[in-house]
């Protein structure tokens, strides 16, 4: 059984349009969401680029880099890539 919760939202990321086998998937989908959000702002900020460079840099607006380190949005895979490579192209994901 599938678990779905329409309009669930944590942390200002809005799982509403996903389904998770359970809990425990869903939780470990937000955390390492968070994770990745934490990792980029602070490579963007210990690289001392502003959010307005990066977002100049990876031809997104301000508002969208704003989002994804604020753990409101998710970064896509293709945004999640042209982030990588303009603030780490050696980067280990996994």
């Amino acid at each position: 059984k599938k678990l779905s919760r329409p309009g669930y939202r944590r942390s200002g990321l809005d799982f509403s349009n996903m389904e998770f086998l359970s809990k425990g998937e869903r939780d470990y989908v937000k955390s390492q969401v968070e994770r990745i959000s934490g990792k980029i702002r602070a490579t963007r900020m210990a690289q001392k680029i502003t959010q307005e460079r990066l977002a100049e840099l990876i031809g997104a607006s301000v508002s969208t880099v704003k989002a994804i380190e604020g753990g409101q949005r998710a970064a896509s895979l293709p945004m999640l890539f042209k982030l990588l490579y303009v603030l780490d192209r050696h980067a280990k994901i996994w």
